[in-house]
């Protein structure tokens, strides 16, 4: 005959112990957060989940959103996120999951990131046009004209290349001074942008790089590199005055108009602006 096995009575002490731990590991963040307002959204971020004493696959897990999506989003790469649409519900669960204002941080990231450059409306065709028919004999004629097109510019080429040949080759002692004065003025270019009022700035490089992307207050200088292809940002135009080399440059823009991809290698001095503007 089967005998029972006694089994050892649980402890409720420790199930109810056991039970509210797990209720507290799944529950929202209440403890205040140490932000500061002057950082970035993205440092926010990774600043407030540091102090929640986590890590990011432990917030990955809680969320279900891909650790790489959120690395993403606390460094501000852009290019990494699914979308504009995906990026920004992550960014609002994320935020949500560490006790942060959510439209806040949403408002914040758009306006330090490309994302806000996404709503460009698109042309629209008018409903009433229709789309010309293709005509093949326009392809045989373009065909034509550019095989013209090519000999001529091949007899003129030859007759250019035989014309060079009889003249004299220009020194090029001659032009070293002029392309060693030009290096040498690049080098010695500098460019400070200062903010007369508080307003946002965003500095990036030719390949699209963020730089600078803040709010400056009163009496900050920046200076950004003055080589091609820089440009510079801003919501407030009127809220900065540009100096090359010490000169005034007048404003970075129109006051109250935002200012959109301004070259810096293009700005001059006011004085010098006046003198050349005659000659064009």
């Amino acid at each position: 005959m089967l005998q029972p096995v006694p089994t050892e009575p649980r402890n409720e002490g420790e199930a109810s112990d056991t039970r509210a731990q797990r209720a507290s590991a799944t529950a929202a963040p209440t403890s205040p957060l140490q932000v500061d307002p002057a950082w970035r959204a993205g440092r926010k971020l990774a600043e407030a989940r540091l102090q929640r004493g986590w890590s990011i696959d432990e917030v990955a897990d809680r969320i279900r959103v891909r650790r790489e999506f959120l690395a993403a989003l606390e460094d501000m790469n852009i290019k990494l996120l699914p979308g504009k649409a995906y990026a920004l519900a992550f960014l609002r669960s994320y935020a949500r999951e560490l006790g942060l204002d959510e439209k806040a941080i949403v408002d914040q990231f758009q306006d330090e990131s490309a994302l806000t450059r996404e709503d460009a409306k698109q042309p629209i065709r008018n409903p009433s046009s229709k789309p010309k028919k293709e005509r093949p004999w326009m392809w045989a004629a373009a065909l034509v004209l550019i095989a013209a097109g090519f000999v001529g510019w091949r007899a003129v080429g030859s007759g250019s290349h035989v014309e060079a040949a009889n003249r004299q080759d220009v020194p090029a002692s001659a032009s070293a001074p002029a392309s060693t004065t030009q290096s040498a003025a690049s080098e010695q270019r500098v460019v400070e942008v200062r903010a007369i009022q508080q307003g946002w700035l965003e500095a990036r490089g030719p390949d699209g790089t963020v730089f600078l992307s803040r709010t400056l207050q009163p009496g900050d200088v920046y200076r950004p590199d003055p080589s091609p292809g820089w440009t510079l940002h801003a919501r407030d135009g009127g809220a900065f005055e540009v100096y090359v080399n010490g000169a005034s440059a007048g404003p970075l823009g129109i006051a109250g108009t935002p200012v959109l991809g301004r070259q810096i290698d293009a700005i001059q001095p006011i004085a010098q602006a006046q003198v050349e503007a005659p000659r064009s």
